[in-house]
């Protein structure tokens, strides 16, 4: 009998079917808490949807087999390319995540080089210290005041100190994060709209203005994450860090960890079906055998019927053989469009990296635009969608 159907025949405590982040990250860590576990994938490559794929698989997956890759970009070999492309706060949870399972020490990261936010026609590092502050040109003098301020303020704030939470030069006001709304505290620190729109948008990295309805502790904590990850590591141009050869190095790392925890790994392997038995799923069947599990984990496109679509997202990619205007020719970098500047409802995300992470040959770079499909797109392109 052939290898996979003699792993099929086997029952488990988990089934994990694909192997995006966070697929390999559940079943690295149920491995090794003594898990017995079976991870698959349809297709030939980690990551899923969030892949990082050589050039030659990158233009097969978007414009064919027979696609002609330009002679210009230099060898396939050199490039891995995201489709879902994302840099890492350098002190939020997936860092957390990667020392506490130890596979960090597995990986290569290095440092973002600029965070950067557009405004009125111009390209602008975000502010987040005095000194950048008054020296920024998003905001005027006596703005320039209020935000240095407004940053001093954040930077001494303590949620379990009260004393931190007074505020204000000469007429002294406690701040209750917990019963104000962000709306509420960004007006009580008198912020003209352009500045408030760079420090929740470019800052706590909110995509839209929903937000301002919830309680004004996340969004301090937010922007406390941003500023305190410049200060994670040494050499910190930006609070992100990326790692060598692309983001999917990240699910590949997990999946080792399972690996060597004892699960087992099938990739280039599709199933027929998810086996329900009343209305529990308890196992996948492929080619007429079965495999059982206490718990069946995938991502969505395993799942037809059972998900819904809330939001579309679509990209663009572009090969590039210079940096981008404005950045101070930065080899990596983001820049956030907030929505109001370019006349959306959704802010657009803008990512740079090239050779210095290992994902393009040497003098070229991969440029990745992002947002959230806003109105009626039923039977465009999606190249009209971009446009």
């Amino acid at each position: 009998m052939e290898d996979w159907k003699e792993a099929f025949e086997c029952e488990y405590d988990a089934i994990v079917l694909g192997t995006g982040m966070k697929e390999c990250l559940i079943s690295g860590l149920l491995s090794v808490e003594g898990k017995k576990v079976f991870h698959l994938d349809r297709n030939g490559y980690y990551g899923g949807a969030s892949a990082s794929l050589r050039l030659d698989d990158f233009y097969e997956k978007f414009r064919g087999k027979d696609a002609k890759i330009p002679e210009c970009l230099g060898q396939k070999r050199d490039y891995n390319v995201d489709l879902i492309p994302k840099f890492i706060m350098a002190s939020g949870l997936l860092v957390e995540t990667l020392i506490h399972t130890d596979v960090a020490r597995n990986m290569d990261f290095k440092p973002v080089d600029g965070s950067f936010v557009y405004r009125k026609g111009t390209i602008a590092q975000v502010p987040t210290t005095a000194g950048e502050a008054m020296t920024s040109p998003l905001m005027g003098v006596l703005e320039k005041g209020r935000i240095v301020q407004f940053f001093g303020w954040i930077n001494n704030y303590d949620a379990k100190n009260p004393k931190t939470h007074k505020a204000g030069t000469f007429i002294s006001k406690t701040l209750d994060l917990t019963k104000m709304t962000a709306k509420e505290f960004l007006a009580y620190w008198e912020l003209d709209t352009d500045t408030k729109e760079f420090v929740t948008h470019a800052c706590a990295l909110y995509q839209d203005d929903a937000f301002l309805s919830s309680p004004a502790s996340e969004l301090v904590a937010r922007i406390k994450l941003y500023k305190d990850s410049f200060l994670a590591f040494e050499g910190m141009k930006s609070p992100f860090i990326y790692p060598c050869y692309g983001l999917g190095e990240l699910p590949q790392v997990f999946a080792r960890l399972a690996a060597v925890y004892g699960g087992t790994y099938m990739l280039h392997r599709p199933i027929d079906e998810i086996v329900y038995e009343d209305g529990v799923a308890v196992g996948i069947e492929a080619e007429g055998v079965v495999a059982r599990a206490k718990v069946i984990i995938g991502d969505p496109s395993y799942f037809p019927g059972k998900t819904r679509v809330t939001k579309t997202v679509v990209r663009a990619i572009a090969f590039l053989d210079h940096t981008i205007r404005g950045t101070d020719n930065a080899e990596s970098c983001q820049i956030i469009f907030p929505q109001n500047q370019v006349g959306r409802q959704n802010d657009i995300y803008m990512f740079l990296c090239g050779y210095n992470h290992n994902v393009t040959a040497q003098g070229r770079y991969v440029c990745i635009s992002s947002t959230v499909v806003e109105g009626i797109v039923e039977g465009m392109s999606t190249e009209e969608v971009a446009k």
